[in-house]
């Protein structure tokens, strides 16, 4: 797992290797959003759950996470990526990704890029105070 931070962003990388490296994955998410509210972050850790699942079950591993956080529009980006990436087949299966992915992000995609595919989302986070300067991380939410 590797960090970058750059344009009033924070960048966490990791390789999942199978359904058993999810819990990393979550926990990124979850260090990611301390600054904000319960809900922003149960949206956050369903799609990347749900994005991190479809890598692992129907893409070659090891599959390439992405978690990216921008703090000037708050937003929190996952983008799951394999040299080859299929889409479920059961119709039920693809259904269910579906309305996890329209009830929690804001937009969601796959495409084809250089190495290989990559399936992506955007979460919102309507909770956390944007920070226009960029140069600092927000301190994290405290609850009463």
């Amino acid at each position: 797992m590797g960090a970058a931070r750059q344009h009033g962003e924070r960048l966490e990388r990791l390789v999942l290797g199978g359904l058993a490296d999810l819990g990393k994955l979550r926990e990124v998410v979850r260090l990611l959003l301390l600054d904000c509210a319960q809900d922003d972050v149960i949206d956050a850790v369903l799609v990347a759950d749900e994005l991190g699942t479809l890598g692992c079950e129907y893409g070659t591993q090891p599959v390439d996470v992405s978690v990216s956080r921008s703090y000037r529009r708050p937003a929190l980006r996952i983008a799951v990526n394999s040299p080859y990436l299929g889409l479920p087949f059961s119709p039920s299966r693809s259904r269910t990704s579906r309305r996890v992915l329209e009830a929690c992000a804001a937009d969601w995609g796959i495409g084809n890029e250089h190495e290989g595919t990559t399936l992506w989302a955007c979460v919102q986070l309507p909770s956390a105070v944007p920070e226009p300067d960029g140069q600092h991380f927000p301190e994290p939410r405290v609850s009463a």
